[in-house]
């Protein structure tokens, strides 16, 4: 569940649910709901120079995306009718067609892109700008800078990392900074990778 199990529940529901869990061997706790942090507006960012320093959480994600696009395709006569066409030929003298004149055909291609995606959090003022792998500018980089996506934002989040050694890092940025398989992320939407951003702003918030 991205770290938050329930949430609206009354608090004998989310005690009983917390004493199943916890004798599941999974720790938790319960908590008002307004205890819960609440996420800024999304700010783009598309430059090392729109991002401030000193990010309290650093939240990668990598999310799979489906397109489809359809296609029309002039199919004529197969194969077999091909033949067909070819036997009447040779036996008649004749030149018929078997199988009818070219027709429009429709095709659904479907593609899956794999797509990068980081939010810096901050407090004072909160903030939460997200960094789109496919549309940033890694120029910032400079003779690091690789002709991936994916791995130009492994070395932008590890400088980022190294520049704010106290900033919470979530599941999906531990996965990419160690070099670990990226279907290990396990995120099926940017609503996943918000749900997380929330708990540990929790967490942060409630250690401090």
């Amino acid at each position: 569940a991205w770290g938050i199990v329930g949430e609206g529940l009354t608090e004998e529901d989310a005690r009983a649910l917390a004493k199943a869990l916890i004798e599941a061997g999974v720790p938790c706790a319960v908590g008002a709901q307004s205890a819960l942090a609440t996420l800024p507006e999304v700010e783009e960012a598309s430059a090392f120079d729109e991002l401030p320093l000193d990010p309290v959480l650093i939240a990668a994600a990598a999310l799979t995306i489906t397109q489809t696009t359809t296609t029309k395709l002039r199919a004529g006569p197969g194969t077999g009718h091909n033949i067909a066409s070819a036997a009447v030929m040779m036996a008649t003298g004749l030149p018929i067609k078997v199988g009818g004149r070219k027709r429009a055909v429709e095709k659904e291609v479907r593609t899956d892109r794999l797509v990068f995606y980081a939010d810096l959090l901050y407090t004072s003022p909160a903030r939460r700008i997200r960094i789109a792998a496919s549309g940033f500018d890694f120029s910032c980089l400079g003779a690091r800078m690789l002709f991936q996506a994916q791995a130009n934002l492994k070395v932008l989040l590890g400088d980022l990392v190294s520049a704010s050694p106290e900033a919470v890092l979530n599941h999906g940025t531990r996965v990419l900074l160690e070099g670990r398989p990226i279907r290990t992320m396990g995120y099926a939407s940017l609503g996943d990778l918000e749900r997380e951003e929330r708990w540990l702003l929790t967490l942060r918030r409630s250690r401090r």
